[in-house]
């Protein structure tokens, strides 16, 4: 006969392994005419646009396009000029079984343009996306068994605490603000390039609501009169309220987001304005993620003093909320230009290729990182160079060999210029994430056989001593009686403390 299970059913999602997956674009650009014959080419930027996703029938499609800026020095001519074009990309991916939705984020990490003649242009780059799909999981547990009482049926149920991701989703969002020069500096006659970086700074739920809160690292390089070169950098901090995620309020919701850029429009006040204001309008992606903690009690062993049990088990993952820790490593590179330096432009560092190693017994966190630098040399004439190294930190965080580097970033980039060159520092803040997923043996299943007959020989007390791989419990059953009866027995409380060796009198069914 079966016996009924009270189970205990929680409908959520459950994070799969990220997938770094990379994408190789390359184009042929004709120069517009209304741009002069290209010299040389001095340096390119990128701007990544993820312009729609699309997750079905077990495949995500991504659409979008790469803004790519080209700086360089026309024929016959003084200054440093920009060309913008723009490179569509189309891509698809194959998510695992049952993962209905996944968290995207891309970054181009390797740039390279060429001149084929002065009016024609070759690019290639390489897209590196990091893909975190979400699977339609339900987690199942038995605490109680119906009719319990009645056949005498013993429990070992445990309580765990766990971390169950309830809802996912993305939202779309605009964010629009002004920038200011500072009166001390050069204002903008032209504007040659701009660079964007996002940063989440919090992610919370209330209610039924997100907020979601950020920063957009703005980078400009501009022309001033008469020709300058000058660069300005700042931070514009923006706050978003997004609904529609969270299935159920909570106050217990906890939240986090992953960032995109779909739009980038960034411009100055036009020509009646004084050249110091700068128009910042960004359309941003949000993919969020809402996890609530939840306590389960699991049932992992049981027997009955009165009859034979059938029982069927399972193994039960319990998913923990994850634990993140960042890990910061400081970081010098020294450029010979070859010539004086007359002043730094931008720097910029570009990472691809994360990975936790085990090296030596020890957690190592491994990156590979390309440095680019914009200069001008003693005589005004604007170069750059670019270096591609490993950057690597060590960490102690705990279950660090088992998690995943999440996010890797470059903090302020200072730049030393010297006798042989100009010399970077910056430190590389690793995000590194690690998910404990304990399981546990959980009763499935229970039917009840025939009472059990023992001969009238069986003795009703047994002497022996506790050893030390054994338990209470692990007497009770091995003899078909109960905790309680062994503490009665040997007139203790609950709450006193049995030693290893320790004789006790085992009161046994006959």
């Amino acid at each position: 006969m079966e016996l009924e299970l009270k189970k205990e059913r929680f409908d959520c999602y459950r994070a799969g392994a990220a997938m770094t997956v990379t994408r190789e674009e390359t184009a042929e650009t004709i120069v517009p005419d209304y741009c002069p014959d290209i010299a040389r080419i001095v340096e390119t930027h990128a701007c990544l646009l993820l312009r729609s996703r699309t997750a079905t029938e077990g495949k995500i499609a991504l659409t979008g396009l790469v803004k790519v800026t080209l700086l360089y020095m026309a024929e016959g001519a003084q200054g440093l000029r920009a060309l913008e074009y723009t490179m569509p990309f189309e891509q698809s991916e194959k998510l695992p079984d049952g993962c209905e939705q996944a968290a995207v984020e891309g970054r181009v990490c390797q740039l390279e343009t060429r001149l084929l003649n002065p009016r024609k242009l070759f690019t290639r780059l390489e897209i590196e996306w990091r893909i975190t799909p979400f699977c339609s999981a339900t987690l199942t547990t038995c605490g109680e068994i119906a009719e319990q009482e009645r056949y005498a049926i013993q429990t070992l149920c445990e309580k765990y605490e766990v971390s169950l991701i309830r809802s996912v989703g993305n939202r779309d969002f605009v964010f629009a603000d002004e920038l200011t020069i500072p009166g001390g500096r050069d204002a903008i006659h032209e504007l040659l390039c701009s660079r964007v970086r996002l940063r989440v700074t919090e992610c919370k739920s209330i209610g039924s609501k997100v907020i979601l809160k950020g920063v957009a690292c703005v980078a400009l390089l501009y022309a001033a009169q008469e020709g300058k070169l000058c660069s300005y950098a700042e931070e514009l901090p923006f706050s978003q309220i997004l609904d529609g995620v969270a299935q159920e309020e909570g106050s217990d919701m906890t939240a986090s987001a992953v960032l995109n850029l779909s739009g980038c429009e960034i411009h100055t006040d036009g020509e009646d304005g004084d050249g110091r204001t700068v128009s910042i309008k960004l359309f941003l992606d949000a993919f969020l993620a809402l996890r609530s903690m939840a306590t389960v009690w699991c049932i992992t062993d049981l027997y009955s003093t009165a009859c034979e049990l059938d029982a069927q088990t399972e193994r039960v993952e319990l998913w923990q909320e994850p634990k993140t820790t960042v890990v910061t490593q400081s970081v010098r590179e020294q450029f010979d230009t070859g010539t004086d330096v007359q002043s730094v432009l931008d720097a910029d560092v570009c990472f691809s290729g994360t990975a936790v190693l085990q090296e030596g017994g020890k957690a190592v966190l491994r990156t590979a990182a390309t440095i680019a630098l914009l200069y001008q040399d003693e005589n005004g004439v604007p170069l750059s160079l670019e270096r591609r190294v490993e950057i690597t930190a060590e960490t102690d965080a705990d279950g660090a060999a088992q998690a995943a580097v999440e996010a890797v970033c470059a903090g302020d980039i200072t730049a030393s210029i010297n006798a042989g060159g100009v010399e970077l520092r910056f430190p590389v803040e690793f995000t590194v994430v690690s998910a404990g997923t304990p399981s546990c043996m959980c009763l499935t299943g229970l039917g009840i056989g025939e009472t059990e007959e023992n001969g009238s020989n069986t003795p009703a007390l047994v002497l022996r001593a506790l050893r030390a791989d054994e338990s209470l419990w692990d007497v009770a059953k091995q003899y078909r009686t109960t905790v309680e009866e062994i503490l009665s027995a040997n007139e203790l409380t609950e709450s006193a403390a049995i030693e290893a060796g320790q004789m006790l009198l085992i009161p046994r069914k006959r």
